[in-house]
């Protein structure tokens, strides 16, 4: 009975070790669809900690006749420990900047006043600040290196603001160790 009960927990200690080292990745690359913006996505974990990095998004947005959008973030990374939810997911918050270019004229991108559109010259450039936060969901190693997320990015724009201020993706990434 005793040989029972440790080879029992001997394999439920290995099984994890295991499945908690296959979950470490450095890099990721991959694609996002979103509400308003759609692109690639490249993710980088710079400390041994896995838990802080950057991500860079470059995306063709959908909103006013179109445009593109570049957003870089600073992020953290942390698993959810839910017993009931034997997932491994993790919850993925942070913040950073956005540039953005919408080259279309008439009728392009606008900013909206009193409920009505206002709009702006061609060639118009926004910046300003992003907040994010995603649920992630890495697939196992043995079947795909890959990561499936959720998230919701809240947005400003200090210049030239636009008629929207937050978008909703889902992006699935291949991972790198």
């Amino acid at each position: 009975m005793k040989k029972i009960f440790f080879t029992i927990v001997l394999s439920t200690v290995l099984v994890g070790h295991v499945n908690a080292l296959s979950r470490l990745y450095y890099s990721a690359f991959g694609f996002r669809v979103g509400k308003f913006n759609s692109g690639v996505t490249y993710k980088h974990f710079y400390n041994a900690d896995i838990a802080t990095g950057l991500q860079i998004d470059a995306c063709i947005t959908h909103m006013a006749d179109g445009g593109y959008t570049i957003k870089g973030f600073y992020f953290r990374q942390f698993p959810i420990k839910v017993p009931i939810v034997q997932l491994p997911l993790d919850v993925i918050y942070g913040g950073g900047l956005h540039l953005g270019y919408f080259p279309k004229t008439d009728m392009g991108y606008y900013k909206i006043r009193h409920g009505d559109p206002i709009y702006y010259n061609k060639d118009v450039i926004t910046t300003g600040i992003d907040a994010m936060v995603q649920i992630e969901y890495q697939v196992s190693r043995k079947l795909a290196p890959l990561t499936v997320s959720i998230d919701c990015i809240p947005f400003y724009e200090f210049y030239n603001e636009g008629p929207e201020f937050i978008d909703f993706g889902v992006s699935v990434r291949y991972t790198f160790r």
